[in-house]
């Protein structure tokens, strides 16, 4: 315990430091925490209990979260606010009419829905998240104590021995001392800026803290499930994927009936024909999407996504 007590300590360290630009601009209200319901989330809530700072948390809803885990939130964190995502004119975006309109489903190169369901998240705050390096090399490589999400500001502090320039352009924190948390201070009203206080926390040292504290968590853990993050989602394992659909038969047929909108909507554009290869029904798409049918559409459909954009 006495190894976890050391990461404890510099977790709410780390929080409590960086407080003061928290409320200065954010209208008084402190951090806004990025809350999943995730391990990870639970884990970082009540680290910013213990360090005793001003925040409110925020569960972006994506509609594609396991309906057990939406309702460990609302029982269990019933300060959580719940965050829907809205299109420009104030239409809830979903999943399902996120596919049509981009004219193919998420993919792990076009990954479109974490920016339109997730990333909009606290712009405008200092936001808090439970990320850490041990959970992916890309977060490993893109994220750290602090990071700047801006490829203007990577370009501005390129010079700067307390920061490192990211792979997608952003900043992270290196050398933790005033002249860093200055530069910090004036980025946040400037750039996304984002506070990851258990970045470096091992798996053990999460399921560690949660039992010390008798911390709530989601009974999916529990029944063997490790992530709990959007079902379907691309960056999963085939094998996931399907477990996951096993699980939970009714977004299986909610994706096929988004893919079902998305053929139409591409009929009506006249983009059925040419390069489109991948299927003329939801279930062509579906079996190319889970890579049951790995088709040369593959990369035409990608590129006729960027001829949209």
């Amino acid at each position: 315990m006495s190894d976890l007590k050391e990461k404890v300590d510099k977790s709410i360290e780390r929080i409590k430091v960086f407080e003061s630009s928290a409320k200065r601009h954010g209208d008084g209200n402190g951090y806004y925490l990025a809350f999943s319901g995730g391990k990870d989330s639970v884990v970082t809530k009540a680290l910013m209990d213990m360090a005793g700072v001003a925040y409110d948390a925020h569960y972006r809803v994506t509609s594609v979260d396991p309906p057990e885990l939406v309702r460990f939130i609302k029982e269990k964190y019933p300060d959580v606010i719940f965050e829907y995502p809205r299109y420009d004119d104030g239409t809830r975006i979903t999943m399902w009419n996120l596919i049509p309109k981009k004219l193919m489903p998420p993919t792990r190169i076009v990954r479109y829905c974490c920016s339109e369901l997730k990333e909009d998240g606290g712009d405008g705050r200092f936001t808090v998240t439970g990320v850490r390096w041990a959970e992916s090399t890309t977060r490993k490589n893109n994220q750290g104590e602090v990071t700047i999400m801006s490829k203007t500001a990577g370009k501005e502090m390129a010079d700067n021995a307390d920061f490192k320039q990211t792979r997608k352009g952003g900043v992270i924190l290196v050398n933790d001392n005033s002249e860093a948390r200055n530069v910090i201070d004036s980025c946040v009203t400037r750039y996304k800026t984002v506070l990851n206080p258990i970045i470096d926390w091992t798996d053990q040292e999460v399921w560690e803290f949660i039992r010390a504290e008798n911390i709530p968590y989601c009974g999916l853990y529990d029944e063997g499930w490790h992530r709990l993050g959007c079902i379907g989602c691309p960056m999963a394992s085939k094998h996931g994927r399907e477990r996951e659909f096993a699980r939970w038969p009714k977004y299986k047929k909610a994706y096929l009936r988004s893919f079902d909108k998305m053929l139409d909507e591409r009929k009506r554009r006249g983009k059925l024909d040419g390069s489109w290869r991948i299927g003329t029904t939801a279930q062509d798409i579906f079996n190319w999407w889970m890579e049951y049918d790995v088709l040369p559409g593959q990369i035409d459909l990608l590129e006729d996504h960027n001829d949209e954009e």
